[in-house]
């Protein structure tokens, strides 16, 4: 094969890569196998960003990437694409959660195999199947809170499940895996409520049926509290041929596996979008042209696809985690935590990131280093009325026609109901707004646009309303080469916000819709990215 020109690229990745994965985590060599782009064997070259890892490859890339997740296979062929990417990530995620508590290797994907083909275990992926309008959605009555329906269902409504002589014995039942249950409730007053929301949720029509025996034969009687009501039960007519009855339902059961509907990427991804919510990452990669736009966006936020975290963005998380437990440390005990404790819970932080020895040591040097320089300047700016990590996803923030949602790294709240939102950033600092090169100009862009966005999600959020945030501080926490600790403040004015709200709004309608544009024609630039954004706002006003 060496010898050979047509396979010498294919000779010196399988030997490169052999001998590369005894020293890698299972999640990058995985990358390596699937041939994800950004991940590659050999010379790279990476920026020092939290947020991206920029690669330039070379030589030869696995072709199975190019196989099952091609454009052409996601736009003919979705439901094969969406079945091809769920396996991958349930792959991954049974592969996280077998030893979480070790870095897991090559060695660990065989063993969790042979371990699965010794047992005679499948494995499988619960996948969300795609409603049309007139499907019948069979939930819990919990799943159903905040939902309404014209017409619902409540079945088995008898004393034993419901009313006063109640069992608990779900425990005993096996369900399907994708139907996750809750208790019923503890008691008679508790089961009723639960009963109450089941029968509010229909906004026409109600029907709420039983059965006079149980499967055994044995007598069952309506739930208590249907007893003395004005609701007069019908009987209904049944097939006395159980036998075929239940060949029959067998049958529509698995009509819908063997002779599945073709559905287009879009009604696949009807439910999730039902349910979606933007937040300021899915915003910039919706918008930056310059790394795919919203094609970008439909692979990593819509579709998921499954990748290892750079190592760059798991030293970013760790300094993120590190830093919120410092805050949460003081909030709780009413004093600073010691120093030496924060790098500590920092070493513990990156240790959880499960980063190949040659990546813990170089990260957990700077990180140290970085986080001793940090707390010496800015350790005595914490204080015990400061919150942190705030998330945002139940405040029902509605901005226009966009439903927003987020978590915030710190703000500080004034008696007057002012607040100063704080993000924490672990890359290169920059001095000012301007930027000196197109790259960084792209990233105050989308530094700007983000603390405009926490703005937004913290004004109109349920729990603080009536409040103003007057300024975003972006504080980087790795010093300049001179040793000092920068933070840049960004003051929006109202033609700001509007322009911004504008193209929230915007960006939502497209997302929501499926709408994707092509942004092939737009020059992989800021300029181009600023022409993206107004050509977006132009066509919705």
């Amino acid at each position: 094969m060496a010898s050979m020109p047509e396979f010498i690229p294919l000779q010196k990745w399988l030997v490169t890569t052999a001998l590369s994965i005894p020293h890698l985590p299972l999640e990058s060599t995985l990358d390596i196998l699937v041939g994800k782009s950004d991940a590659q064997i050999g010379d790279t070259e990476h920026d020092d960003e939290e947020e991206t890892t920029v690669v330039k490859k070379k030589g030869f890339t696995s072709p199975l990437y190019g196989y099952f997740f091609s454009e052409e296979n996601l736009s003919n062929h979705s439901e094969e694409y969406v079945r091809y990417l769920e396996a991958l990530r349930t792959i991954r995620t049974k592969l996280r959660d077998y030893n979480p508590t070790e870095t897991p290797n090559l060695l660990t994907f065989i063993e969790f195999i042979d371990l699965h083909r010794s047992i005679g275990s499948g494995i499988t992926s619960a996948r969300s199947a795609s409603q049309k309008d007139n499907a019948v959605q069979l939930m819990t009555v919990h799943k159903s809170k905040g939902l309404e329906f014209d017409t619902v269902y409540i079945i088995n409504a008898i004393d034993t499940t419901w009313g006063e002589r109640t069992r608990n014995r779900n425990r005993l039942i096996g369900y399907p895996e994708n139907l996750p249950l809750a208790p019923v409730g503890d008691t008679s007053d508790e089961r009723l409520r639960l009963f109450y929301v089941g029968a509010t949720r229909a906004k026409n029509e109600l029907f709420i049926s039983y059965s006079l025996a149980d499967d055994s034969g044995k007598t069952t009687a309506r739930a208590s509290f249907l007893v003395d009501t004005s609701l007069q039960p019908t009987a209904i007519s049944s097939d006395h041929n159980t036998t075929h009855a239940l060949e029959t339902a067998e049958i529509r059961w698995y009509e819908s596996l063997t002779q599945p509907d073709h559905h287009t990427l879009k009604e696949l991804l009807a439910p999730q979008l039902e349910q979606y919510q933007l937040s300021v990452t899915h915003l910039t990669n919706f918008l930056d042209v310059t790394r795919g736009g919203p094609q970008n966006f439909l692979l990593q936020n819509l579709l998921r696809f499954p990748q290892t975290m750079s190592p760059a963005s798991a030293y970013g998380s760790a300094i993120h985690q590190t830093l919120q437990r410092a805050h949460a440390h003081l909030a709780a005990h009413g004093q600073r935590q010691a120093v030496e404790d924060i790098l500590h819970n920092f070493e513990t932080a990156l240790e959880e990131q499960h980063l190949s020895r040659i990546d813990f040591d170089t990260y957990l040097q700077k990180g140290s280093d970085d986080l001793q320089v940090f707390l010496a300047s800015h350790y005595d700016t914490f204080t015990d009325s400061q919150k942190t990590e705030l998330n945002f996803k139940s405040q029902h923030v509605i901005v226009g026609d966009a439903h927003l949602s987020g978590a915030l790294d710190l703000i500080d709240i004034a008696s007057d109901k002012t607040v100063i939102v704080t993000d924490y950033k672990t890359g290169k600092p920059s001095r000012d707004w301007t930027g000196k090169t197109d790259y960084e100009k792209i990233k105050l862009h989308k530094y700007k646009q983000q603390l405009m966005f926490y703005k937004l999600l913290v004004e109109n959020a349920r729990d603080y309303r009536g409040h103003v945030v007057e300024s975003g501080v972006l504080q980087f926490v790795e010093p300049t080469r001179a040793g000092n600790i920068v933070a840049l403040v960004a003051e929006f004015t109202s033609t700001d916000q509007t322009h911004f709200t504008q193209l929230i709004n915007a960006v939502w309608r497209h997302i929501i819709d499926f709408d994707l544009p092509d942004t092939s024609g737009y020059s992989p630039t800021l300029k181009g990215i600023l022409a993206f954004e107004q050509d977006l706002i132009d066509k919705t006003i």
